[in-house]
């Protein structure tokens, strides 16, 4: 049975530099929390941090801790997947995309068998203040959790896994922002019905059910399953107190609480720091008004730490979606840097180019599969995508700008992108960085290759050392 122990467990068992803890009282609201995941960035540190005695909301001490930083490296997501920590990016892409094909079956415990009906709250004792709420950035509207919303399609019964911004209101509100996509169709169908929808929030569970949020799976494609597939193991799901079998919740969360997006209500919601290294606007959203909390003794919420590295790397799934359909048009693409690239709307792809044309399809597919990406550069097979020094060498040396750069007008933009200048519409810009193939291109100066095979660079500086003692 996997839960959010378990993986902390394999983590400081597998690769225990990735995990430290702080056992000083922190107060969540006031910055704290963020303001040293902030100075362990500034010095290149990306462990995960739990925080095991923060201050609740109310000031008390309800026994719940804070986890960040639970994607803050590769090595991490890696053992969420049942992989070595020192697992290369593109094998951990290669892993998701397998398990994003596979669908498993799911398992329903009775409510008493379920770790996260260890504690429950329902009706007028309903109080969000029990739990610790993290203010993240400075502009900030409020504290926010960065939650799972677990949802179900009101005309298919379809489970969707998301992740969700929401922001604290009062014990028993919060203002939650949707993308338009599955939870956002949800809603408006339940809304067209004037009904609301329930969901479930979930703050906390293994870091694989979590990334689950993140990837770009079909509308017909129940998210249980594929959820049940990223955790290799069948999901436990249990009754809500509120909905009963109409609403599984996961019965190995640290903390559930249901609740429903209220038909017809919006609210002020934002500012928000995104993944774009910005803080985003206040806007109109949608209510939640909560119903019940389920949680362990003890319980632990996953919370994201939003403008840093973290909050790109929890998009490696769609970075390996969006790789999967560059492949499908056009074969030769090899990899991508995205959630590395230093560019929260650049994708660098890396191809082996057989004709020309073929990085434009390859870059027009991947604008094609996300409004995420605005621009995507484009290199040979020779240069490492990964590395900024080698992609602006090719820029520089490969790239005319007449021919070899082409803007896209009227595009669909990314509405957390702070350059657009309307609410959703925009442009985008392919930079084609590759070798022409229809005339001679020098060649990169470097030594021949069977000399630079046949050196060892140890035995020349053994060498040099020797002199240098005598």
């Amino acid at each position: 049975m996997k839960d959010l122990r378990q993986w902390i467990e394999t983590l400081e068992r597998e690769a225990p530099e990735e995990l430290v803890r702080v056992r000083k009282r922190v107060d969540p609201n006031r910055f704290e929390v963020t303001a040293v995941m902030e100075k362990m960035e500034s010095e290149k540190r990306f462990q995960s941090v739990l925080f095991e005695s923060p201050q609740s909301h109310d000031h008390g001490d309800h026994g719940f801790q804070l986890l960040l930083n639970t994607f803050g490296t590769f090595a991490k997501m890696a053992v969420a997947l049942d992989l070595p920590p020192d697992t290369s990016k593109s094998r951990l892409m290669e892993e998701i995309l397998k398990r994003q094909d596979q669908e498993k079956d799911v398992t329903v415990l009775a409510p008493k068998d379920a770790p996260v009906k260890e504690n429950t709250v329902s009706e007028d004792a309903v109080n969000l203040d029990i739990l610790p709420m993290v203010r993240h950035v400075d502009m900030d509207g409020d504290c926010y959790l960065t939650p799972i919303v677990v949802s179900k399609s009101p005309l298919m019964g379809r489970y969707n896994v998301s992740w969700n911004r929401m922001m604290y209101m009062d014990q028993r509100h919060l203002a939650i922002y949707m993308s338009p996509r599955h939870l956002w169709s949800y809603s408006r169908e339940a809304e067209e019905r004037n009904e609301n929808l329930p969901v479930a929030v979930v703050l906390g569970h293994h870091p694989a059910f979590h990334m689950t949020g993140a990837l770009l799976t079909a509308i017909d494609r129940d998210e249980y399953r594929a959820a049940s597939s990223f955790l290799g193991e069948k999901i436990r799901v249990t009754p809500s107190i509120v909905y009963g079998d109409d609403l599984y919740i996961p019965a190995d969360a640290e903390i559930v609480i249901e609740g429903e997006i209220v038909a017809g209500k919006r609210t002020v919601e934002g500012p928000f720091g995104e993944y774009t290294g910005y803080s985003g606007p206040q806007r109109v959203s949608w209510l939640f008004e909560a119903k019940a909390i389920n949680f362990r003794s003890g319980g632990i919420i996953i919370d994201i730490f939003p403008c840093k590295t973290e909050h790109m790397n929890a998009h490696l799934p769609i970075e390996a979606s969006l790789l999967r359909t560059m492949k499908g048009s056009v074969p030769g693409v090899i990899d991508t840097s995205w959630v590395d690239s230093g560019g929260p709307l650049t994708i660098i792809i890396r191809m082996k180019k057989t004709v020309d044309g073929e990085p434009m399809r390859a870059a027009m597919a991947a604008f094609s599969a996300s409004n995420f990406i605005k621009i995507a550069i484009i290199v040979d097979a020779e240069i490492d995508p990964c590395n900024l020094k080698e992609v602006m060498w090719a820029v520089s040396t490969r790239v005319q700008p007449e021919t070899d750069v082409q803007i896209l007008k009227n595009l669909q933009g990314h509405v957390l992108d702070p350059s657009l200048r309307s609410e959703i519409n925009g442009s985008g810009m392919i930079i084609d960085a590759t070798k022409p193939l229809d005339r001679p291109f020098p060649r990169k100066g470097a030594v021949p290759d069977d000399v630079w095979r046949k050196i060892s660079l140890e035995d020349y500086l053994s060498h040099w050392d020797e002199e240098e003692d005598a």
